[in-house]
């Protein structure tokens, strides 16, 4: 789903916590002990045959993916490895990429780019496979843009004046989804974000109480051309409180979770086009303890809360993946260690908990992704340490294959179709981007 594949931290530059919110514990809450099914017996580390990945390549070592298309198409950058330096190393120059679905086989093709780009950033790609990112031209100077469906052609998604908005603002794209692009304008003290449509038309995500009361408001996911949810920031400094939004058609939403120092951090999934998001993170504090949530709002705005059971244990949303809620409304994530209980990869499935177990050899599983029909993404760690990706369902594992010589770094989506993108990387600090085709 690519309403969601790209996210930032809601205080980015304030908290430094890099590119995603992190999951808070969460304590369980009232519907706790109902609702839950048994989990998938301990019969072994696969059940069906493993799925052969499709390795992606690209011009340079550290070649990465960040979004998939329900058809297919996949985007990311492709760059050298940092120099070493003695002080912080300096990010060097990335070409965005569009990989092309041809059979069993995927066709790579580079971003074609404005004339005197230093470098490029890719944020996701829409239904039609068109990718949206920000150019770089110089040390300072950026600008948003979205790539045609050839990839041959650049549209800038600038202000009117074709820049920031201010000597210090930076411009970039902040989120790609159906038909639709979000550009974030500001800089650590404040910002505003703008959804730009196809056709040009852009909308300010601004004029609601929600909005207006914070000095950061950017989007990080989008659901359709009326439906995105926001991140904003209000305070400043050990004082600044992250909340995301739900954007509506100029309506506004605020889910009933927060960021901050004191409490940690929250953690949403993509937003769906109905408005639907999935949500874990603290509330506030109630007698020096803090209180904690984990729950679906279904259908947008006003919408309807449903907590999701949590077997009496604690748990979260899966974070950092925003696909963790699929468009038929099941929802992944993880329940948290005990003293007596490993970490397990969980599903709510129609108000239901479905852990999905933690098998022999294994000292931990996470929910990283699903899809319609109840399919998951589980990574399980392995009592020597690696990392190793199934398709879970209906309690029964596919081993998705890793290539010789590479380990896990990052599940990325997986589409309604069945196609599953990972990133992968070496002892040597490479980076490939993986597919496996599971089918529906």
């Amino acid at each position: 789903m690519t309403n969601g594949s790209y996210r930032k931290v809601v205080f980015a530059g304030v908290l430094g916590l890099g590119s995603a919110v992190l999951a808070g514990a969460l304590a369980a809450g009232p519907a706790a002990a109902t609702g839950t099914a048994a989990a998938a017996a301990a019969t072994g580390p696969a059940d069906r045959p493993a799925v052969a990945p499709v390795v992606l390549t690209g011009p340079s070592v550290v070649t990465q993916a960040v979004d998939i298309s329900p058809s297919g198409i996949v985007v990311g950058t492709s760059q050298p490895q940092p120099e070493p330096t003695d002080g912080m190393p300096v990010p060097p120059p990335a070409t965005g990429w569009r990989w092309l679905p041809a059979g069993p086989r995927y066709v790579g093709q580079e971003l074609a780019v404005p004339a005197g780009t230093t470098s490029v950033s890719i944020a996701g790609v829409t239904d039609l496979g068109e990718a949206g990112g920000t150019v770089q031209s110089g040390r300072f100077s950026y600008q948003p843009v979205r790539w045609s469906i050839s990839g041959r052609q650049t549209t800038p998604l600038g202000s009117a004046a074709g820049g920031p908005t201010t000597a210090n603002a930076i411009s970039t794209t902040s989120a790609v989804g159906p038909a639709q692009w979000a550009v974030s304008t500001g800089d650590t003290i404040s910002g505003a974000g703008t959804l730009v449509a196809r056709d040009g038309t852009r909308t300010e995500l601004s004029g609601t109480p929600e909005l207006s009361g914070a000095r950061i408001v950017d989007a990080y996911s989008i659901g359709g051309p009326a439906t995105a949810l926001l991140g904003t920031t209000s305070g400043v400094g050990y004082g600044s409180t992250g909340r995301p939004v739900i954007w509506r058609d100029g309506a506004t939403l605020t889910l009933p979770v927060v960021s901050s120092f004191p409490l940690g951090n929250d953690c949403t999934s993509g937003i769906q086009p109905d408005g639907s998001v999935a949500y874990s993170g603290p509330q506030g504090l109630s007698n020096g303890a803090i209180v904690t949530v984990i729950a679906l709002h279904r259908g947008g705005i006003p919408g309807t809360e449903v907590p999701l059971p949590t077997g009496g244990r604690t748990a979260t949303v899966g974070c950092p993946s925003l696909d963790t809620l699929s468009a038929d409304g099941s929802v992944v994530g993880q329940l948290q260690a005990t003293a007596t209980q490993p970490a397990e990869a969980a599903l709510w499935r129609n108000g239901t908990l479905v852990p999905l177990g933690v098998r022999t050899g294994e000292t931990a599983t996470a929910a990283q992704a699903v899809a319609t029909g109840g399919r998951v993404v589980v990574v399980a760690t392995t009592t020597d340490g690696v990392s190793q990706p199934y398709l879970w369902r209906n309690g029964a594992r596919t081993p998705l294959t890793v290539p010789a010589g590479w380990t896990l770094r990052s599940v990325v989506e997986m589409t309604d179709a069945g196609a599953v993108l990972a990133n992968v990387q070496n002892s040597a600090g490479d980076i490939r981007p993986v597919v496996w085709n599971t089918g529906r």
